[in-house]
């Protein structure tokens, strides 16, 4: 069992340092900054709000200044769900634009029992962990955030 959490745990930080590399590579600061700052709040919002009110608020910011990013973050978390090993949490439909996956996420979620709820929000959160580790190692963040990192 433990060789089994160790790989899953293994596969979410490939994928997480890819996605968060991909994002850098292809965004201009501003949004790179807005990316680090959303992958840091996101976690805690899951946590007081549940997994669907994270979700729903993604979804409404998709039309907004902000959209490009949380329609970035959707489609993280989208094609996270979609590798085969996680395929048992949600079944979600291949979709190709990343307003469209963050769309078909916001339908499941809101659907899911308790059980997949509750398992899902927990794989969600521990990729989060590793999506939190690499923003904050490949994007700068801002003067404020570098109180802590000054020793």
């Amino acid at each position: 069992m433990k060789t089994q959490s160790r790989n899953q745990d293994k596969q979410r930080a490939i994928f997480s340092y890819q996605c968060v590399g991909s994002f850098v590579n292809e965004n201009r600061d501003e949004n790179q900054k807005r990316y680090r700052a959303y992958i840091r709040s996101i976690p805690s919002m899951i946590l007081n709000n549940g997994l669907g009110s994270t979700i729903a608020f993604m979804f409404s910011k998709r039309l907004k200044k902000e959209g490009e990013v949380y329609n970035q973050i959707g489609e993280n978390i989208f094609n996270w769900l979609r590798e085969e090993q996680n395929r048992y949490l949600i079944a979600l439909e291949n979709k190709d634009k990343a307003e469209d996956k963050l769309k078909e996420l916001t339908d499941k979620v809101i659907y899911l029992n308790s059980s997949e709820y509750r398992a899902t929000t927990n794989e969600l959160l521990a990729l989060f962990n590793w999506l939190k580790r690499f923003a904050d190692g490949m994007i700068e963040g801002d003067k404020e955030d570098g109180k802590k990192e000054k020793k």
